[in-house]
């Protein structure tokens, strides 16, 4: 969920300072007043959620030289070194 940072309209509010941040849901409407102190708010920035990006596919060999030991399971059910 994203972070929505909210400051008042009438700045400063004596009980929120400059503002607040809550996380919200995207589709959820934004809020009109402050839930401390009842002062109409505007939503002022939003902060982008962070995602990792994967810049090539994984692969067996990727991850012996990353330093990863690599399992294989046989039919017996335990792993051994690939």
């Amino acid at each position: 969920m994203p972070l929505y940072r909210y400051a008042p309209v009438k700045p400063p509010c004596r009980l929120c300072g400059a503002g607040f941040e809550i996380q919200q849901p995207a589709a959820a409407a934004a809020l009109a007043d402050c839930p401390t102190c009842g002062q109409p708010v505007q939503r002022s920035l939003i902060h982008a959620v962070n995602t990792p990006k994967v810049l090539k596919p994984l692969s067996i060999s990727g991850a012996k030289s990353a330093g990863f030991t690599v399992l294989k399971r046989t039919s017996s059910g335990e792993f051994e070194k690939q």
